[in-house]
């Protein structure tokens, strides 16, 4: 496929701030490619650290790196943010292929309830299940080997992979992003012990509860609530592997990196970031703009923005300061041995 460099420029929008060479807007190409796999007919993305390629037929690089191109073969637009203008234009001209269009708009093998209601042009790929009075909004895509469960709503333009389970009564967003293998409205991990220590389940009958522009990352579980709901708002991203207990509610612009874990009833505020492997204890609260790194064990409330990690979480600094001492310490042990 050929593409115009005009195209480039609409998906930029704010970002572009100018370009220069080539044939300017009217600069075409045929693929967007990585530097050191680029050729005379790839667009590729330049930012600090990376060299400029030799050729290319459009390079999108800083405003800096621009001037520092001179009389370019090429075609280069500055842009104020590298990273994002990849994202804007990638996910316009190149993204990952979820359209199956081998198949029929809803294949034969599918198993659709007759009350369950389908936005228009919504895709249905093959051994889907839907359940009765499941709502699917316009433009979203179920592929193969999906089980949607009664009463579910799903949103427009959503992309639900395959191997997905949605449980019954959970609420999907618009525009919601379920890589394979995740199960959304799961039974949560919940028991009481009797006097002889034996353990009974307390049925979770609440639902999950996702807002716009969620994603969810490969072989997730978010746990429906015990009553009530859990809840992801508006543009979190959850990594692949990730459990999310019942009756947490996760605020917007949270983001968690892959084996993430917070236990029941915890609140993450919004735009909190984790590294891989952080773990929330219950009943918790955590502060909005905090991020949690190192394997971070939080254990108690955080209610000041911030860097923690450690376990249990600290601010850096503290943490930082801590592993110091504990160096200190072992140094002096083996002078005492001596």
């Amino acid at each position: 496929m050929t593409f115009v460099a005009d195209q480039v420029v609409q998906c930029l929008g704010d970002l572009y701030i100018d370009l220069k060479g080539g044939a300017g807007v009217h600069t075409t190409f045929e693929e967007i490619s990585g530097v050191n796999e680029c050729g005379v007919q790839s667009l590729v993305f330049v930012d600090k650290g990376t060299e400029v390629p030799s050729r290319a037929a459009v390079v999108i690089t800083s405003a800096d790196f621009a001037e520092q191109i001179s009389n370019p073969e090429f075609l280069v637009i500055s842009v104020a943010n590298v990273r994002l203008a990849q994202a804007k234009v990638k996910q316009a001209l190149n993204d990952y292929d979820s359209e199956d269009a081998e198949w029929e708009q809803v294949h034969p093998s599918a198993v659709v309830h007759s009350s369950a209601q389908l936005g228009e042009g919504v895709k249905v790929g093959p051994n889907v299940v839907i359940g009765a009075r499941v709502k699917v909004g316009a433009g979203t895509r179920i592929r193969a080997n999906t089980v949607i469960e009664h009463d579910a709503i799903i949103g427009e333009n959503c992309i639900i992979n395959s191997l997905v389970n949605i449980g019954y009564q959970c609420e999907l967003g618009d525009r919601v992003n379920i890589h394979s293998g995740v199960i959304i409205g799961n039974e949560g991990f919940g028991f009481a012990q009797d006097q002889n220590r034996d353990y009974h389940r307390i049925p979770h009958t609440g639902k999950v509860v996702l807002g716009n522009d969620v994603q969810v990352g490969a072989n997730s579980n978010i746990d429906r609530g015990t009553y009530g709901a859990t809840v992801l708002e508006n543009g979190v991203k959850l990594d692949s592997m990730c459990h999310i207990a019942h009756n947490v509610r996760i605020k917007e612009g949270t983001l968690f990196a892959s084996q993430a874990c917070i236990a029941g009833s915890t609140t993450i505020g919004k735009r909190v970031m984790a590294s891989g492997q952080v773990g929330i204890l219950d009943h918790l609260e955590v502060a909005d703009n905090v991020v949690l790194v190192h394997r971070s064990g939080v254990t108690e409330n955080i209610k000041e923005p911030g860097m923690y990690a450690g376990v249990p979480a600290k601010p850096f600094k503290e943490y930082v300061r801590n592993l110091g001492v504990g160096r200190r310490l072992d140094k002096l042990a083996a002078k005492l041995k001596g």
